[in-house]
């Protein structure tokens, strides 16, 4: 006997194919039958409210409440799914991969806009089907605000390595000078002195009070400053540099970083407001903080890219999730030895990972490992492995660790192997009587 283990089976279900200006909309009544014609909206109030009469009308006809389906398109449906959860109705969002898998079962070749709001449709109705985790507008703001955040950092990091660039042509060994060419003081005077003529131009008295007005340090320590300089400066201008003109490109570069700079720290403070804001995710991003190399922005991205940790029930969910499970390829006798990760998830959460993972096996300028258990392990599995499967392996490890951390919300305890056996043994092995 055939068991339906859909609870819309028997219910109106609306499939929304969403594009960026207008949606295809498709309604399937409890029979499986398209209800009405498909019609078209526009992603905007009049056409949310279109579709609203709509569905009011076969709420008050047949006393069933449609329940909505749609693709995840990364922004264009947002609108869609939060007016019309607002309005009391059931929104789902569907996996892409799902639906194009289903489309398959047709053997008829056929990709359009109604075709695709059918099929979002009939797969809502099917007997398999298991509805995607709920969508929640605090981490999707979150995440967006993590990401965003994250490519400023990187833009920044282009245009120092412009700067480096261009200074090294009109104001060589500059930067010898400075412990960090990026901070406050040399920033500044690359901003009024942007090439060595500029700085033999400016009186001294100029120069040394730009050094003390931009960070407070004695008069001597910026004479010393000025006159090392100086004499890079006097070095420059024996070697008869032309190339002075790039000086605007350095004063733009530095425009630039201060702008990014400054838009990162607006970010941040935005990210760390809103975290607060949203129950448990405050402890949880405190508890991932106390493994070694997670810094806040890290553990913040993290778990705004997988959301609630209750939607896995294990660690191998949260590596399927990510993508970072292995294809496998089986058929009769053959099975492939060479698979590739499957990266059907979140890539910004698998880079994460991955700097996570580099910075977890590194050694500290004193000798100290950062993680111990980890880079012995990574040691081990390179005997053997590629240094990238490695890699890939101690990634994995991070989730095991961040799922028990998160799991059983207590901080993270260093341990070696040895002290979990010992632990293993004392708690589940009983002498036999």
């Amino acid at each position: 006997m055939l068991v339906i283990m859909n609870k819309f089976a028997f219910n109106f279900v609306v499939g929304i194919d969403v594009s960026s200006k207008t949606s295809v909309v498709t309604i399937l009544s409890p029979t499986g039958d398209i209800h009405g014609k498909k019609l078209t909206i526009t992603n905007n109030l009049i056409g949310f409210k279109k579709l609203k009469y709509i569905l009011d009308d076969i709420n008050t006809t047949f006393s069933l409440k449609p329940n909505i389906f749609m693709e995840s398109t990364g922004l264009y449906h947002i609108l869609l799914y939060t007016y019309f959860s607002k309005c009391g109705f059931n929104c789902y969002v569907i996996n892409p991969i799902k639906t194009k898998n289903f489309s398959k079962q047709s053997i008829r070749k056929v990709k359009t806009d109604k075709v695709d709001s059918l099929r979002i449709a009939q797969l809502a109705q099917s007997p398999t089907f298991v509805t995607e985790s709920s969508y929640d507008e605090n981490f999707f703001i979150l995440k967006k605000l993590c990401r965003e955040y994250s490519s400023l950092v990187n833009q920044r990091s282009d245009y120092k390595k412009k700067l480096t660039s261009s200074l090294n042509l009109v104001f060589p060994r500059f930067h010898e000078l400075f412990s960090n060419i990026y901070s406050e003081i040399p920033m500044a005077l690359l901003l009024k002195y942007s090439s060595y003529d500029e700085f033999l131009k400016a009186p001294k008295a100029e120069v040394i009070q730009t050094i003390i007005s931009t960070v407070s340090h004695s008069y001597e320590w910026a004479e010393n400053k000025y006159n090392q300089i100086l004499e890079v400066a006097n070095e420059a201008k024996e070697m008869n540099i032309t190339l002075t003109y790039l000086s605007i490109e350095i004063k733009t570069w530095i425009n630039i970083i201060n702008a990014l700079s400054k838009a990162c720290d607006e970010l941040l403070i935005s990210i760390d407001n809103l975290h607060r804001k949203i129950p448990t995710l405050e402890r949880n991003v405190k508890l991932l903080c106390s493994h070694p190399e997670v810094g806040f922005i890290s553990a913040i991205s993290f778990l705004s890219e997988i959301g609630d940790i209750n939607n896995f029930r294990n660690a191998k969910k949260i590596v399927a999730f990510v993508g970072l499970d292995a294809s496998i390829s089986q058929s009769g006798d053959f099975t492939s030895t060479h698979n590739r990760l499957t990266k059907r998830g979140s890539n910004f959460a698998r880079r994460t990972l991955f700097s996570l993972a580099i910075a977890s096996i590194k050694t500290r300028r004193n000798g100290v490992a950062a993680n111990p258990v980890l880079l012995a392990y990574y040691k081990k599995l390179t005997l053997r492995k590629p240094k990238k499967v490695a890699i890939c392996a101690i990634m994995h490890k991070l989730i095991n660790h961040f799922f028990a951390i998160l799991r059983d919300q207590k901080p993270y305890e260093l341990r070696l192997p040895e002290t979990h056996n010992k632990i293993y043994k004392q708690n589940n092995l009983k002498p036999v009587i």
